[in-house]
């Protein structure tokens, strides 16, 4: 619609202003030395320098014409260089023609001025185009933009569906990458869309190096342009993952709007590469108006990196408090048809995707020597080929003789309360420090007794042998010794369970943290907030206990 409007209102005024322009430069004739110009004789030295800048003023007004008339934001960079080419080649035959007239000389700066004129042409009419796009009417409730990397289901995406489903008729997504995650989305009524992001950019992962980053720069500003587009429709930008922040935090900037940074990881070594670290650092500092780390320990490392901590404020994930839990009649049907588990046997419930960092591997060793205790593994290798790897090691470590038969890969389900229902203690084994830890708080929910890294917002959420056990990170004896202690004291495991859903459904119950990120939404848009008691964060679990 911008588009359009600028075209019915400029573009005839443009093309008379640029054909007047353009004639008189090409057509001035020469007598010998002397300039017979429309000017004033005693200017006719300054005509080379003003041929420079008519030139470029002209192939700008071009450029800008021919943008707002062919340009399109889904091929950005593919259709401006076009359009600059285009252009460049006639100017470069035009002076070839002049160049056959008595006294006329083929001129390499009106070459030049007419290529700098379509790129300024190009990136005002740009410029205009977003500074011409409406905002939608919000009658009190900001409009946001909320910008997510991937269309799988992850623990952030799973965060990213709870707040928007709650606003679900002020706001719309924008994803990456399409996938389970768009549905899901579109099932909760939420309005989604896909600005897929190439091929090249998309493979760019948490531990990409200089020149692959490089090598995605194209595809990135060409996305970035569009989310800038997207964004002048709304009065705030909210970026769900680290990538979303890359894109959306320029594209928030040209668009004028404020941007919000949902921090789910931890900045670190073991999760980041080093460039991948300065980049996230740098945009936060730069684009972010606020920062949401989901724990004190995601908080920490983005400040030990360098961001600013008077952008961070902590808030942890929200959960649903189901009302029902699983009937006895399905977890019997899960039990015995679905994974084949005997009824004496003790089970171990870990969920999450299948990567090295998570540590299956480590629960699994922590098994042998308990020929009762059966794993259940929920979830699957869902981004990288090392994830994809690390599976078929884990199956093979499966078929070992010592846990033949008592490893069960679920897979990743949409549904997983039946899982944790049947479960009789659930374990986080995390070999690096996780930035919080969904499942354990869905274990908690669930009224099982857990065990976690002592690490990261894992040692957050649980209070040692109050509602959970913590453990080293990758030690084996030490998470065989929590499994047997939880398996042999059935009252102590009771208690651990009890604390620890009576603390789950104090400190994540979803309205609660939804209140608080809708506040930080309105303080962003400068709208009018509803202010919550006592502290800007939830305590923490640590607290609660």
């Amino acid at each position: 619609m911008a588009v359009e409007i600028v075209m019915k209102k400029g573009a005839r005024i443009s093309l008379l202003v640029l054909l007047a322009a353009g004639l008189w430069l090409a057509l001035k004739p020469t007598a010998g030395n002397r300039r017979l110009t429309f000017l004033p004789v005693h200017w006719s030295e300054y005509v080379d320098f003003m041929d420079f800048w008519f030139n470029l003023g002209a192939f700008a007004l071009l450029a800008a014409t021919a943008w707002l008339a062919f340009g399109t934001w889904k091929k950005v960079l593919g259709r401006a260089c076009l359009i600059t080419g285009f252009i460049t080649l006639l100017n470069v035959m035009l002076e070839l023609l002049q160049s056959s007239i008595p006294g006329r000389a083929m001129d390499l700066a009106d070459v030049w001025a007419g290529l700098l004129g379509c790129v300024l042409g190009i990136v005002g009419s740009m410029a205009v185009q977003l500074m011409t796009e409406g905002r939608k009417s919000s009658d009190g409730i900001p409009q946001v933009l909320f910008l997510d990397q991937t269309g799988r289901l992850g623990g952030a995406e799973l965060m990213l569906l709870d707040i928007a489903s709650a606003r679900a008729a002020d706001s719309e997504v924008v994803l990456f990458q399409d996938g389970e995650f768009r549905s899901a989305l579109e099932n909760a009524g939420v309005k989604t869309r896909v600005l897929r992001l190439d091929d090249e950019a998309s493979s760019v992962n948490k531990q990409a190096g200089l020149l692959h980053v490089l090598r995605s720069i194209p595809g990135i500003v060409q996305l970035i342009l569009q989310t800038a587009q997207a964004s002048r429709s709304f009065d705030v930008v909210y970026a769900n993952t680290a990538k979303a922040l890359i894109i959306g935090g320029p594209a928030a900037r040209l668009a004028g709007r404020p941007l919000i940074f949902h921090l789910h990881d931890i900045i670190a070594d073991g999760h980041f590469s080093p460039i991948n670290q300065c980049a996230l650092i740098f945009c936060a500092n730069c684009f972010a108006d606020r920062v949401i780390a989901n724990s004190e320990a995601t908080k920490d490392a983005f400040v030990a990196r360098g961001g600013r901590a008077e952008l961070c404020v902590v808030i942890p994930n929200g959960f649903h408090i189901p009302e029902e839990r699983t009937n006895k009649d399905d977890l019997k049907k899960l039990r015995f048809s679905c994974l084949n588990i005997p009824s004496d046997a003790f089970i171990v419930l870990m969920a999450g995707r299948l990567a090295h960092w998570k540590g299956q591997h480590v629960l699994l060793e922590a098994l042998k020597p308990m020929p009762s205790a059966h794993a259940v593994l929920l979830g699957d290798a869902l981004f990288t080929d090392e994830d994809r790897e690390y599976a078929h090691r884990l199956h093979a470590q499966a078929d070992e003789s010592e846990l033949t038969g008592r490893v069960h890969f679920a897979g990743f389900q949409s549904d997983t309360l039946a899982y944790f229902d049947l479960a009789d203690v659930v374990v986080h084994a995390s070999v690096f420090p996780e930035p919080f830890g969904r499942v354990i708080v869905e274990g908690m929910l669930a009224g099982k007794p857990v065990i976690a890294s002592r690490a990261g917002g894992a040692a957050e959420i649980v209070s040692h042998e109050h509602t959970g056990l913590l453990v080293d990170p990758g030690n084996v004896n030490e998470l065989a010794e929590a499994l047997m202690r939880l398996q042999h004291d059935s009252a102590f495991a009771a208690r651990l369970a009890l604390n620890a859903q009576q603390t789950a459904r104090d400190v994540y119950a979803l309205p609660a943290v939804q209140r608080q990120i809708e506040n930080l939404i309105r303080k962003a848009g400068k709208y009018k907030t509803d202010p919550i008691p006592g502290t800007d964060t939830a305590p923490s679990a640590t607290q609660a206990a």
